[in-house]
């Protein structure tokens, strides 16, 4: 999978390193098994790096990794926008 064709690894690189973007204005969904709602949320801010399959985030103190294929939606908070919808979202 090259860098053209994942825009959500191309979107999550721009949330790190874009100094016109706030970062913490953006929320990430994704898939867990471990929560009751079946999902949880990290903010844009908390992103530590981004692979080519996935991502690290700062999570609860401790440093997560979420494969792509987990992330249901990025979304600014700020106005609303959803930048990126995993085609199983409703």
């Amino acid at each position: 999978m090259s860098e053209r064709r994942n825009p959500l690894r191309n979107l999550l690189n721009r949330l790190m390193w874009d100094r016109s973007l706030n970062p913490g204005e953006y929320v990430i969904y994704f898939e867990s098994r471990g929560a009751a709602s079946g999902f949880e949320v990290v903010k844009g801010d908390e992103l530590e790096k981004v692979y080519l399959r996935g991502f690290e985030a700062r999570m609860g103190g401790k440093v997560k990794y979420i494969p792509f294929h987990r992330v249901l939606e990025v979304r600014n908070e700020a106005t609303g926008e959803v930048l990126y919808r995993s085609h199983k979202m409703p």
